[in-house]
């Protein structure tokens, strides 16, 4: 006979410390997940079923736990919320990453995200932001764990800095869809296996340094993608290998990344401690074009909270610039353009859609072509801003370069952006000029939802 579920006092005792009724967290969850992309429709009965012993699936139990971290302003692990049985706690389960070296840890991560798929594998987690400083709390692998049998030399750190090139590319030429699983799969098969190995201090450096730059590379195509928690996991990697290396630039960068994604989500604070965190650790020892990359995210990430010390920001980042000989480099780039993107971002968190809308057509020019992604995502920016302003005629010829555009890429984030430009539109529809616009982007929204079906069941297919 099947054993009687046991109740779940564990998150009983949760809901009467957070002061909420079961509707109440079902409703937090479903509005988290929705955030995250997943569509639930939870109610009261679904929490009463759990707090009498039942337990949903992944991704659920970190949406539950994450929901109840944000009320009581501490931390709650999915093991804490009894929704998730004893043999099922470990890393995957939700439990901080405290154990094993980073390679190990990346290794989880990687398996984690090729077992369940990159949208359930958990919940972006505010707790999780709280990196603490200082040397890494793991130091390289026992000797006995090290394969010695794969002798690795600069030639395989030069190997992977030709492929992180090559990426990077990719990524900005035609969007994270093209790149991410390539990348992922190169990071497991290849690179963990060189990461094992025995080698001395200075390939180990090396390679560990440029790991920490795949590794963010590739935590960046899953936020193109809009899977958010395998974003945020390998960032958060990315700073753990950069730590082992020495690399104080590296871990800035994955710092900065986190501070862009938690801006985007909305969360405005944490991406404020992130970013000065990254100019803390990094500007000291990063190129001057690199130093504007990471001042001009602190002065987005300060106008986001209406700090006025974003326009001084802006303006040490473009004498950093201004300085700089080489703008380029595979992770961390930074020219004009970019510049001028992040003089938008401040300009529209102040109100100031006009000026926005200058610094977005500034970006435009300086944009160079094989960037296509932002250049699509600048585009969109920009037609949503002449729209703001009432300059309708204008921003759909402006929309109609973002469609040119989004027809060579594939990014979530620009998918966004047409059905963006298609809620902004309905309300013009009898013009005739956004009629022919809607109708344009109506076909081509079509088409990106039959390819991501057919990916989807490619992928079911091969799982």
């Amino acid at each position: 006979m099947r054993s009687p579920r046991a109740p779940n006092q564990a998150l009983r005792t949760l809901l009467t410390e957070a002061g909420w009724s079961g509707a109440q967290l079902a409703r937090a969850v479903n509005a988290l997940g929705a955030v995250q992309g997943t569509v639930l429709h939870y109610d009261r009965t679904t929490v009463a079923h759990w707090l009498v012993g039942s337990c949903p699936r992944s991704p659920v139990p970190s949406l539950v736990a994450e929901v109840l971290s944000r009320r009581l302003g501490r931390p709650v692990h999915v093991q804490d919320t009894g929704l998730i049985r004893p043999e099922q706690w470990g890393l995957r389960a939700g439990r901080p990453l405290v154990e094993g070296s980073a390679v190990e840890r990346l290794d989880d991560v990687l398996r984690d995200i090729d077992r369940r798929g990159a949208a359930r594998i958990g919940a972006y987690s505010l707790a999780a932001l709280a990196i603490p400083n200082g040397p890494p709390a793991a130091g390289r692998a026992p000797l006995s764990a090290l394969d010695a049998s794969m002798p690795v030399g600069m030639e395989q750190a030069a190997s992977a800095q030709q492929l992180l090139a090559l990426f990077s590319r990719g990524d900005a030429a035609f969007g994270a869809g093209t790149v991410r699983e390539p990348l992922r799969q190169y990071l497991s098969t290849t690179l963990l296996p060189w990461l094992r190995s025995d080698m001395k201090p200075g390939v180990r450096s090396e390679l560990f340094t440029v790991a920490a730059q795949l590794t963010y590379l590739c935590a960046f195509t899953h936020f193109d993608m809009n899977h958010h928690v395998a974003a945020q996991r390998l960032y958060l990697m990315s700073v753990e290998l950069a730590r082992e290396a020495g690399d104080m630039v590296g871990q800035a960068l994955a710092l900065r990344g986190l501070s862009v994604q938690a801006h985007a989500l909305g969360h405005f604070t944490e991406a404020l401690d992130l970013a000065e965190q990254a100019v803390r650790i990094g500007v000291r020892h990063a190129p001057p074009h690199q130093q504007a990359f990471f001042y001009g995210q602190l002065a987005v990430a300060q106008a986001g909270r209406g700090d006025s010390r974003s326009i001084r920001h802006l303006a040490l980042a473009e004498r950093c610039l201004e300085r700089s000989s080489s703008r380029s480099s595979p992770v961390g780039a930074f020219h004009p353009g970019s510049l001028a993107l992040q003089h938008a971002a401040v300009a529209r968190s102040h109100g100031d859609h006009r000026a926005a809308a200058r610094a977005l057509e500034t970006s435009l020019r300086h944009r160079p072509a094989d960037e296509r992604r932002s250049r699509a995502l600048s585009l969109a920016e920009l037609a949503e801003t002449q729209l703001a302003v009432g300059h309708l005629e204008r921003a759909c010829g402006t929309w109609h370069e973002f469609l040119d555009t989004h027809l060579v890429i594939h990014s979530a984030r620009a998918d966004d952006r047409l059905r963006f430009l298609m809620a902004g539109l309905r309300p013009h529809a009898a013009n005739p000029t956004a009629a022919g616009l809607l109708r344009r982007a109506g076909e081509l929204s079509s088409r990106t939802s039959a390819a991501a079906t057919k990916r989807d069941s490619l992928r079911t297919r091969a799982s």
